[in-house]
């Protein structure tokens, strides 16, 4: 039998990519989104006493931002299931080391804040600002950690309509975040944070 195809590609959709795989490679997809959950879920866990939230609104704005962005990786495959990118098992291996890269970042900038990270946006007029750890290159290491996550789990999933949209939404969401960060962070710490952030990057080293 003939497999039909579109200008999306292969009608297959991403079951048919999850099929071709092996079972190694299976179970290291599924490590690695367990390990992803498992980071964000305890550090959302975590309490800083003596801080407040900086903005309600702009986090919950953020949060469904940032759901809708993770929502758009089954609903990309379900609009365009033949939208393969192609590549097998090197297109997942590729994603997974962009992924871990990105999670290990994350998590370097969780253990470099220590008790100043938190998942809801707070500050307090006594936080030090950090300049160690991969904060001495950029502003917001942890936000270009969680990118690499969406751009490597976009290609693990084999599907480029969900791959550009939950990267397009979840960069539109951490632009929003970081801009309502940078100002709360402006306006608690002042000077000592404005001359840090003079001469580091938001998201990008050396470029934004």
């Amino acid at each position: 039998m003939t497999r039909r195809t579109s200008w999306l590609g292969d009608n297959r959709g991403v079951l048919a990519h999850w099929e071709e795989l092996s079972n190694v490679v299976q179970t290291v997809v599924v490590i690695s989104v367990g390990a992803f959950a498992t980071g964000e879920l305890l550090q959302a866990l975590r309490v800083r006493r003596g801080a407040k939230p900086a903005d309600v609104r702009a986090e919950i704005a953020f949060r469904a931002m940032f759901v809708g962005a993770i929502l758009l990786w089954p609903i990309g495959q379900a609009v365009a299931p033949g939208a393969s990118i192609g590549g097998g098992v090197w297109l997942v291996a590729l994603g997974m080391a962009i992924g871990w890269l990105g999670l290990l970042l994350r998590w370097w900038s969780f253990v470099s804040l220590g008790k100043y990270f938190t998942v809801v946006l707070r500050t307090s007029h006594d936080q030090p600002v950090v300049e160690h750890g991969p904060y001495r290159v950029l502003r917001h290491p942890s936000y270009t950690g969680l990118l690499l996550v969406f751009t490597g789990g976009g290609l693990m999933v084999g599907n480029w309509v969900s791959a550009i949209s939950a990267v397009g939404a979840i960069l539109t969401a951490l632009i929003y975040r970081l801009r309502t960060e940078e100002r709360a962070l402006n306006a608690a710490l002042g000077d000592r944070y404005r001359n840090y952030a003079a001469t580091r990057a938001r998201l990008i080293p050396y470029v934004w």
